[in-house]
């Protein structure tokens, strides 16, 4: 990066924001909410308990039966 590229914006960077008169700002609550995370993947925890439940019910019939290999 060269000298120049480094300070090309030094004559706006003591600049005053600016403040729309047409737009209100935006509450911090509504600001906030665009941030949040959201369920990219819909079901995917039910997915998750089906398959510990299915797991657990497998292991409880494996060792009903005496099958001392399952789960070790």
């Amino acid at each position: 990066m060269t000298l120049r590229e480094a300070h090309e914006y030094d004559d706006i960077i003591g600049l005053p924001r600016h403040v729309s008169h047409k737009h209100p700002r935006m509450p911090r609550s509504k600001r906030a909410a665009q941030f949040m995370p959201f369920a990219a993947l819909t079901g995917y925890e039910q997915v998750l308990e089906r398959t510990a439940k299915n797991a657990e019910i497998a292991i409880a019939k494996a060792e009903a039966q005496g099958d001392s290999d399952f789960g070790a």
